[in-house]
């Protein structure tokens, strides 16, 4: 029976979260995401941009945030993980890794946002309980 290393005893838990995605026309999503894979619109936070939330049972699947200026075109905004881990903990190790980040809070939830930007413009958005102290970039 081997043990466990402490990085991975001591390891965060992760899951997938949500993809965002950012259209001027919602009608080709709604009709892939909606009517082929059966993905429901749902409770959205009051971000302060438009935007509709698009649930597979009780989970949120995909964020779809208007860009009319985009007219047609989809364009793939990011990827979202949740942590069971404080937003404080995982902030100091974005910061001692080097990593530029964004911190946002989600209105009505207070789940901390962190947006991770990656060379060639990649981001990923980790979610994050707050905890006791309030997070900053």
């Amino acid at each position: 029976m081997s043990a466990a290393s402490p990085e991975t005893a001591a390891s965060p838990r992760w899951r997938f979260d949500h993809i965002n995605l950012r259209s001027g026309d919602s009608a080709p999503l709604q009709r892939l995401f909606g009517e082929v894979m059966g993905l429901r619109r749902g409770y959205r936070p009051p971000f302060r941009f438009p935007g509709e939330w698009l649930y597979h049972g009780d989970e949120a699947w995909l964020h779809r945030v208007d860009a009319p200026a985009l007219g047609a075109t989809v364009a793939f905004a990011h990827i979202a993980f949740r942590t069971d881990e404080a937003a404080t903990a995982l902030i100091a190790r974005l910061r001692a890794a080097q990593l530029p980040h964004d911190v946002a809070v989600v209105p009505e939830q207070g789940t901390v946002q962190i947006f991770v930007r990656l060379p060639g413009g990649f981001v990923v958005e980790l979610d994050a309980p707050a905890g006791a102290a309030p997070p900053t970039a």
